[in-house]
């Protein structure tokens, strides 16, 4: 046998070698789904996607992907079972809407896709699942979501009882002591209990001989410092906090005013919160339905 022969038969060894390579995830069974296989190849593709796309390390990353992939499947059966297909252009609108989000140009996302070895297939296999599941739930789910005039008026009274913790604009006037200034608590709480206005308290802080008695102005109750934050949310107009230690000395509030959002306003955003919750617990349960009635077989 010449050189050139053996040449050729060990260049030909090496292919098959790295071929068998290659293709041993392909063909590897990780789990069958009612008679559809999830192969190796196929987790292993999803978690460079995974990676690729959001700041999640490949750590135990294989049973969380495989279970997505189980559900993934199960969802696209379901679909197919009622009908409903995937077009190109579902597909393609899917790839602008992530080039949108994540400032790409147009076509970006393919080259950055090529340029980390991760299959274009395996993001088709993702947004024909997520778009074909939304389908579903459009036809099954959406039907069934419906929110009660009784149901929303127990949400707004929650939510109402929020706003002032979230969205509230407190008016307030302080008194400021200087910390190396001895005080007697009890004497200036006496002094400071029957006051009703805050400009009578803001005097009287002079008159204690407070280093600084001032209006505050409106502010949000938000972007005072947690102790701050804390002590005006358990105060109605009129109040009076507890004294509070600040870098600044020790201070004592009295609310003036508050300023609630709009409770009208926020009707249609808590319609939105409710039906979102109905949306989310309905599809969950219709998936694990499906789940249970499925055969699954792990093979790993």
């Amino acid at each position: 046998m010449n050189n050139t022969l053996k040449k050729i038969i060990l260049i030909i060894f090496l292919i098959f070698t790295f071929i068998k390579i290659g293709f041993s995830d392909i063909l590897k069974i990780a789990v069958v789904v009612n008679d559809e296989i999830i192969s190796e190849y196929d987790i292993n593709e999803r978690i460079k996607l995974i990676t690729f796309s959001s700041e999640i390390k490949n750590n135990n990353l294989k049973n969380k992907v495989l279970n997505l992939l189980i559900d993934e499947k199960i969802k696209i059966q379901e679909s197919r079972r009622i009908g409903f297909n995937i077009t190109e252009k579902d597909i393609e609108r899917g790839i602008n809407i992530i080039e949108k989000q994540n400032n790409m140009k147009k076509g970006d996302l393919k080259i950055k896709l090529n340029e980390k070895k991760i299959s274009l297939h395996t993001l088709i296999d993702q947004l024909t699942g997520e778009i074909l599941w939304q389908k579903v739930l459009s036809k099954k789910i959406l039907p069934q979501v419906a929110v009660t005039e009784n149901e929303l008026e127990e949400a707004l009274k929650i939510e109402s009882n929020n706003l002032k913790i979230k969205n509230s604009i407190f008016n307030i006037s302080q008194i400021i002591f200087d910390k190396k200034t001895k005080i007697n608590s009890k004497e200036i709480y006496e002094n400071l209990k029957n006051i009703k206005k805050c400009e009578d308290f803001e005097k009287k802080g002079k008159i204690i001989g407070a280093k600084t008695s001032t209006n505050l102005g409106y502010i949000n109750v938000n972007d005072t410092p947690q102790n701050i934050k804390s002590a005006l949310n358990k105060l109605d107009v009129g109040d009076k906090s507890n004294f509070i230690k600040t870098s600044t000395g020790i201070q004592i509030f009295m609310v003036c005013d508050i300023k609630l959002a709009d409770i009208s306003k926020q009707k249609n955003k808590v319609r939105q919160q409710i039906a979102r919750k109905k949306i989310f617990n309905l599809s969950k349960k219709y998936l694990d339905d499906l789940k249970r009635n499925s055969v699954i077989d792990i093979r790993q």
